[in-house]
């Protein structure tokens, strides 16, 4: 009887052990669901979402980037270059109350969006996400394999945004050019072996260089698929929701004649 006992005790036990990972499993796999297009259809739609940002939906067609990503309730994203938060909110929503998002700006984009961000973020609206105010892409301080998506859109280009012709004048805006080396290879020790970093930009005309960055605020996109390339990341897929073949790729892209309608690439890399 003693006998039967232990052993009944001992497969109970191994039972109880059993259901525990089993339901830590469930749980795991319930905070990483991604999201339907349903669900993200719900988010663009949220009622509480700032009228403002619903404005540039048809340009920037949200449901669309954010199916492409892949992002899932529970992920940590870091938008990179966030500026006002336009997709920080976004992803805010739909990595849900056990998500995170960071919402990074350097030294050049806080000058300019500051006063935005405190507004998006006035009252601890957005609790789940963490700024990184005034913090260089090389400098940011998060854990080694920790965020599952990076997205830096519209904003790539900027790494090599130096100076501006303004009032018939050379504005300096970085004393040089971001070292992507750097940046890229922080990206890429924050980034989770499965993550994978979000890519959109406006595109430029090829062997452009960085002047179109500078004159245009575009990129080539063979310059950003070579860097990525170069610091260890592998393009595994492209999306063509923002193309425009009606944009010459020659014109600034705040010209009247094709803000909000430039020829955008979209990439996905993993590492």
């Amino acid at each position: 009887m003693m006998k039967l006992c232990f052993l009944t005790h001992k497969y109970a036990h191994k039972i109880v052990v059993t259901i525990f990972i089993t339901l830590l499993s469930v749980s795991a796999q319930a905070a990483n669901h991604q999201l339907t297009n349903q669900q993200i259809q719900a988010i663009i739609d949220s009622p509480d979402r700032p009228s403002e940002d619903a404005q540039r939906d048809a340009a920037r067609r949200p449901q669309k980037v954010l199916g492409f990503s892949g992002v899932a309730s529970g992920d940590t994203v870091l938008d990179l270059l966030g500026g006002s938060g336009w997709y920080t909110e976004l992803f805010s929503k739909a990595v849900g109350n056990e998500g995170k998002v960071y919402l990074q700006n350097d030294d050049v984009y806080w000058k300019f969006a500051e006063k935005e961000i405190e507004k998006r973020t006035a009252d601890n609206r957005l609790q789940n996400v963490v700024r990184l105010d005034n913090v260089a892409i090389a400098d940011i301080d998060v854990a080694d394999n920790s965020v599952d998506i990076v997205i830096i859109a519209l904003a790539y280009h900027d790494l090599f945004f130096t100076e501006t012709a303004r009032d018939g004048k050379i504005v300096k805006i970085r004393d040089d050019v971001v070292d992507h080396h750097k940046a890229l290879a922080n990206i890429k020790r924050i980034l989770k072996d499965e993550g994978s970093v979000i890519v959109i930009d406006h595109n430029a005309l090829a062997g452009s260089g960085y002047n179109a960055a500078n004159t245009l605020h575009r990129i080539d996109a063979n310059i950003v698929k070579h860097q990525f390339t170069e610091a260890g990341f592998t393009l595994i897929e492209q999306a063509f929701y923002l193309q425009n073949p009606e944009d010459d790729l020659k014109v600034m892209v705040f010209d009247p004649s094709i803000r909000g309608k430039t020829d955008r690439f979209i990439y996905k890399f993993s590492k």
